[in-house]
């Protein structure tokens, strides 16, 4: 009786665990499309007080902004004056950031 009690709750808690990896993956773009969005109005602010060369933002290099983010992890779209889409490879939403561009 108790290996059938232990088997149901197995089988029902089984699905949830089957979108821990979406989930998450679908909350790490979030994350780094709010990030990309920060770091390009701090990259745009510093290039227009004159701090260091500057060269137009893509997403591309918008993304290549955040240390430790892996670009090959990510699709990307949109375009940087209206703002670009992410998404994680492993997720199943894309975010769009706030526009990159000045």
């Amino acid at each position: 009786m108790v290996v059938v009690i232990i088997g149901i709750l197995a089988a029902m808690a089984l699905p949830r665990f089957g979108n821990v990896r979406p989930d998450a993956a679908n909350a790490n773009a979030q994350a780094v499309a709010g990030a990309v969005g920060a770091s390009a109005a701090t990259y745009n602010t510093r290039c227009a007080v004159g701090l260091g060369s500057c060269t137009t933002l893509t997403c591309s290099t918008a993304l290549a902004l955040l240390s430790g983010i892996v670009v090959a992890d990510y699709t990307l779209g949109g375009d940087p004056a209206t703002g670009c889409t992410i998404r994680h490879v492993q997720g199943d939403t894309s975010y769009t950031t706030a526009r990159i561009l000045p």
